[in-house]
C-alpha cells in the first residue's frame, strides 16, 4: 500500500502535523510505504532527514493556483492507494476535489467552531461539508466529534485521539526555585491561557504564592509578555518556544501542570497533544473537565471550575506541601496503536470497495 499524507504550510512549526507525521512512522513500521507532500521553503527544509521512515516530495508554485496544480501533479507522480488529509480546509480540499482515490478525512478539531478571525466561517463550513461527503474514512481525534458527526450527520467515524509523544529525556535538575507551576502551548488568539494571566493576578505576588511558567510561541506572544509586565507579576515567567529537553525538564519538575480549557464547542471538538506530555510527566494536573481532555485523564486529575476564581481557590488550597507523582495508563496511549487502528479500517475500506491502487 502506498500511503501519501497532504499538507500544506509549515510541517515543522505546525503543532497539529505532530498527527500525520507519528501515523507515517508507525504505518511504515507495519510495512506501508509512506509519502509527504509538503510546501517548498525554508521552513520544510529539514523534513527529508527528519523523516527517514518516508519519501518527502516538496512542491512549489507560483501562488495559491500555482501549488495546487504542483500538489495535484505531485500526486499523480506518486499514484497513491491512499490520500490522508488532516482537517479539510480550501487549499487540501481543492487538492483531492475531483480524484477517485481512497480519501480519509482527518479531523483534530472542528474549525467552524474555532474563533479564527483569519478565516471565513462560511469557507470553513463549506470545505467541511465537502470533507463529510468526499472522505471513504473519516477519522476524529475526539468522541463529542464523533457523537455530533453520527447525530447531526449520520455519519461514522474512526475515533483516534492523539497519543504519548514525548520520547525519552533526562529530568535533569530542577530550573525553579521555589513551588512552581507550569503550562504548555502556544499562544493564539483563541486560546484560554488568559485565564491564567487573571489567576495570578488575583492570587497576589506574595512570596508563598507558586510562580507560572509559561511555555510556548504562538502569534500572541510578545502581547502576553507586554501584559504581564504592566501588571507587573513578577511571579509570571513567560518563557516563549523552548526546545525539548528544557521542556521536560519544566514538566518533570513542576510542582503542578495547569491547562485552563472553557467549555465551548469548540474544546469539546478537540483533543489537545499537550495533555499526553503532561500525563507523561506523571506530575499534578489542574484541569477542566471539558471534552477530550476527561477522556484522556479520567480522574486522575484536578479538575476546578474554567475561571480565574476556581483556579486560584484550588491552588491556594493545595500548595501546602508537594504532591506526589500521579501514574497514568500510557499503555493505551501509543501511536503504534493508533496507527494499527488505522491501518485495519484503511484495509477494510479498500476492501469493501475492491480498491488495491487507482489511477487518477
Amino acid at each position: 500500500m502506498r500511503y501519501l499524507f497532504l499538507t500544506t504550510g509549515s510541517f515543522q512549526f505546525n503543532s497539529s502535523f505532530m498527527r500525520p507525521k507519528e501515523l507515517g512512522r508507525h504505518l511504515h513500521e507495519l510495512g506501508v510505504e509512506v509519502h509527504y507532500v509538503v510546501d517548498a521553503g525554508a521552513y520544510n527544509d529539514a523534513l527529508p532527514s527528519t523523516m527517514p521512515f518516508a519519501q518527502v516530495h516538496r512542491v512549489s508554485g507560483i501562488g495559491r493556483l500555482g501549488k495546487l496544480l504542483s500538489r495535484r501533479r505531485a500526486i499523480g507522480r506518486i499514484d497513491p492507494t491512499v490520500v490522508h488529509l488532516l482537517n479539510p480546509q480550501p487549499s487540501n480540499s481543492a487538492t483531492i476535489f475531483g480524484t477517485r482515490r481512497f480519501v480519509v478525512v482527518d479531523w483534530d478539531e472542528l474549525l467552524s467552531a474555532r474563533t479564527l478571525r483569519h478565516r471565513p466561517l462560511r469557507l470553513a463550513r463549506l470545505c467541511e461539508s465537502y470533507g463529510r461527503r468526499r472522505a471513504d474514512l473519516t477519522v476524529v481525534s475526539s468522541r463529542h466529534m464523533q457523537r455530533l458527526f453520527a447525530d447531526k450527520y449520520g455519519l461514522e467515524s474512526l475515533y483516534l485521539p492523539y497519543a504519548t509523544y514525548v520520547d525519552g529525556m533526562p529530568d535533569g535538575v530542577t530550573p525553579f526555585a521555589g513551588p512552581s507551576v507550569v503550562y504548555l502551548g502556544n499562544l493564539h488568539c483563541d486560546g484560554d491561557y488568559d485565564i491564567l494571566i487573571d489567576t495570578w493576578r488575583a492570587l497576589g505576588q506574595t512570596p508563598e504564592i507558586p510562580s507560572l511558567h509559561m511555555i510556548g510561541g504562538g502569534v500572541n506572544l510578545s502581547a502576553v509578555r507586554d501584559q504581564v509586565a504592566s501588571d507587573h507579576l513578577v511571579n509570571v515567567h513567560v518563557h516563549g518556544f523552548l526546545e525539548w529537553p528544557e521542556v521536560w525538564r519544566h514538566l518533570r519538575h513542576a510542582d503542578l501542570l495547569i491547562f485552563p480549557i472553557r467549555d465551548s464547542l469548540g474544546n469539546q471538538m478537540r483533543c489537545p497533544a499537550k495533555v499526553f506530555a503532561y500525563m507523561q510527566a506523571g506530575r499534578p494536573i489542574m484541569t477542566n473537565r471539558v471534552g477530550e481532555v476527561a477522556e484522556a485523564l479520567g480522574e486522575n486529575a484536578i479538575y476546578v471550575e474554567p475561571s480565574p476564581k476556581g483556579f486560584a481557590e484550588a491552588i491556594r488550597r493545595i500548595f501546602v506541601a508537594r504532591l506526589p507523582d500521579v501514574a497514568h495508563d500510557l499503555s493505551r496511549h501509543s501511536w503504534a496503536s493508533r496507527a494499527k487502528q488505522l491501518l485495519d479500517a484503511v484495509s477494510r475500506g479498500l476492501n469493501a470497495k475492491g480498491v488495491a491502487g487507482i489511477s487518477a
